[in-house]
């Protein structure tokens, strides 16, 4: 199930919130966060615990958002801990959230009225929120990250996934009533939260009903009973007090963290979108990065482009890859806003995006995304007359619209957010293209054209469509794709155009800075020349006026043979790779015969991956939406953290998808 459907919910006399669909108060009518301090905080230890912790961040999870009560209390105590102790080696905190019926924004703005003292975290939860859907939306609170997972716990859970065993250090058991909601209440969540928890990990939740009880002990907790809360007599906090041997559901899509003591030495090979999210990922991190680009400035390849579109893929036979680029347009919005708030200056115009079902075969696509039946924010099917009046240019076509959408200067985007970064501790060397990659005992040695050698602890290669130049790359089934974008004069009729309009190709609205537009783009497959090319400069000219046809095209106009060329990554299923760097060699010996082992249930090994080396790539046309996810995503990784998205959808950006999909099957490779 796609959608999620919010709570319904009243204010009672007291004005404490209260679910209709259970029947129950989201928190005590006497003094909520009196007792959400006594029941999680103080159950779990959380002081206690963090002055005697040792590692760089800790990991809470929840079963039941409401409000945010929980998170606001232990935010709260997180930055006050950290403001008593500057020289603690903990310097994040991770906040995971399960939550079925998520409350409506303008019933959360109400119920968090009632928390003044946590003013400046509910406004900024606010400000961030958007239309939930199934799945995790990760929200950033400087040094606490909030993962929002939206769904059914017994379905949500589960997608935390083989990586994050024995990674949570403490639970806080809320929800509603086992009473009240049964459904959550199970063997099965229990046997889930040991899996997840680790060793002399916690529990704490304000009930202490025998069912509860036992079914934690049976899963392997330690249970102790304790006084509880206002009127209630006892509740229940625990520990994990033994060590269990992780099992692997999907060994052969192993994802592996890095080793490394103290500060993270990192080197990234690329200048693009991709290379400049990872690398704000990591410096927020406390990283020492070194970024080398072999141009003489950032973003002179696929991210130079003077105006590119900003909105999620919605059609594909895959539902994962879709809710994958719904999450990563979410995050990328939010990464957009962070920027501007900074001050970091780019032009860009979040302006909506028109997709024309111009033909038979893309209007059947677009009435496929209609039937998903999208929040409005997210996606609106549109008739003709309503697309040309948002639009502002009449059209031949219904279609839909894409109302969060927007463009931006890619190039100035990600040269002065690189700048900001130098700003922040960024090595950024320039002019130096890397040609090969060895490893030594415990680094990676980077050999550069001038046959200069650096030595680096963890290398990233985010290098685009040069991603499998290197040794360990090579097996890596991407390919490259040329697309020209043209440059064209505005003019009376184009200047009418308020969206950015998407067909078989795309349109931008008028650059006010330049009086301009961007058309494009060509799509040469297997074709890294960066020449001009007079007859893809027409071609972007004649789709425009083939597949829209009014006469206001008639003034698009690519006469001036004023265009970029780009050379993007790509590969077959359209989806990019992000994770560690697959040993293609010992994979293929190990799992020759996995087909037959999975058969016959015997043991399967978990994937070799090159130790220390991670990719990014083969975003292809979407790097403005995907790359902010996946930077997050490989920062989490490499660092051991929670990871912003469901197993599932990780299983189809993994580096040997390719292969194993092959293989499992009982093909060859």
């Amino acid at each position: 199930m796609l959608q999620v459907k919010s709570a319904e919910i009243h204010f009672n006399q007291e004005n404490t919130p209260v679910s209709q669909q259970f029947d129950d108060v989201y928190f005590c009518n006497q003094d909520g966060m009196a007792e959400s301090d006594y029941v999680f905080v103080q159950g779990n230890q959380l002081w206690q615990r963090w002055l005697k912790y040792k590692q760089a961040h800790f990991v809470i999870a929840e079963t039941g958002f409401g409000t945010g009560l929980n998170f606001f209390i232990t935010t709260a105590l997180f930055r006050q801990f950290r403001a008593e102790n500057p020289q603690s080696p903990l310097k994040r905190l991770f906040f995971i959230s399960f939550e079925k019926y998520p409350i409506p924004i303008e019933s959360l703005k109400q119920a968090h009225q009632a928390y003044a003292q946590f003013a400046h975290l509910t406004q900024s939860l606010q400000e961030k929120w958007l239309e939930p859907i199934t799945g995790c939306q990760r929200f950033h609170f400087d040094e606490t990250t909030l993962d929002l997972w939206f769904g059914d716990i017994n379905e949500q859970l589960p997608q935390l996934g083989d990586y994050m065993q024995n990674r949570i250090d403490a639970w806080f058991l809320d929800g509603f009533a086992p009473s009240k909601n049964p459904d959550m209440w199970n063997n099965q969540l229990y046997d889930q939260l040991y899996r997840y928890t680790k060793h002399n990990g916690t529990f704490a939740t304000f009930t202490a009903a025998s069912a509860v009880r036992k079914g934690l002990e049976n899963a392997g907790f330690a249970v102790e009973k304790r006084k509880g809360f206002g009127k209630k007599r006892e509740c229940l906090h625990g520990q994990k007090l033994t060590k269990n041997t992780p099992h692997f559901a999907f060994p052969w899509y192993h994802w592996q963290t890095a080793q490394f003591e103290q500060q993270a030495e990192i080197a990234i090979i690329g200048g693009g979108i991709a290379s400049l999210f990872t690398a704000l990922a990591l410096l927020q991190r406390g990283a020492k990065v070194t970024l080398y680009c072999e141009d003489e400035q950032p973003a002179l390849n696929a991210s130079g482009n003077k105006q590119g579109a900003f909105y999620p893929q919605l059609s594909d036979d895959d539902i994962r890859n879709i809710r994958f680029y719904i999450h990563a347009f979410a995050y990328g919005q939010q990464q957009l806003r962070w920027a501007i708030k900074q001050g970091i200056e780019f032009e860009h115009q979040f302006c909506g995006v028109a997709l024309c079902g111009y033909d038979q075969k893309s209007a059947v696509k677009l009435d496929k995304i209609s039937q998903y039946q999208w929040h409005n924010s997210l996606y609106q099917p549109l008739n003709q007359q309503q697309l040309s009046d948002i639009v502002g240019l009449p059209l031949p076509c219904g279609g839909g619209f894409i109302p969060q959408g927007a463009w931006l200067n890619p190039r100035q985007f990600v040269q002065n957010t690189f700048a900001y970064l130098q700003a922040l501790g960024l090595t950024l060397k320039t002019s130096q293209k890397i040609t090969a990659l060895q490893r030594q005992e415990d680094s990676w040695l980077l050999t550069n054209q001038q046959s200069e050698q650096f030595p680096h602890q963890i290398v990233i290669l985010a290098n685009g469509h040069q991603l499998s130049q290197f040794e360990q790359t090579q097996p890596l089934p991407t390919y490259p794709v040329r697309g020209q974008v043209s440059q064209i004069p505005t003019s009376e009729n184009l200047l009418k155009l308020n969206t950015v309009l998407c067909y078989d190709g795309y349109l931008t609205p008028v650059d006010q800075s330049k009086m301009s537009h961007c058309i494009g783009a060509s799509h040469v497959r297997d074709n890294a020349t960066r020449h001009f090319s007079r007859e893809e400069q027409q071609q972007n000219q004649q789709k425009i006026q083939q597949n829209i046809g009014e006469d206001w095209t008639k003034e698009v106009n690519t006469s001036s043979n004023i265009a970029r060329v780009g050379v993007r990554c790509a590969i077959r299923d359209r989806m990019p790779l992000v994770g560690n760097v697959p040993n293609f060699e010992q994979q293929r010996i190990d799992y020759k015969n996995i087909y037959n082992l999975r058969r016959r249930r015997q043991p399967i090994p978990q994937a070799a991956n090159y130790p220390n080396l991670y990719l990014i790539g083969a975003l292809g046309s979407r790097g403005l939406t995907s790359a902010p996810l996946l930077g997050e995503l490989l920062g989490s990784l490499i660092y051991g953290e929670p990871l912003p998205l469901s197993e599932d959808i990780l299983h189809n950006l993994v580096g040997n998808r390719s292969w194993l999909r092959k293989l499992l099957k009982g093909g060859v490779v």
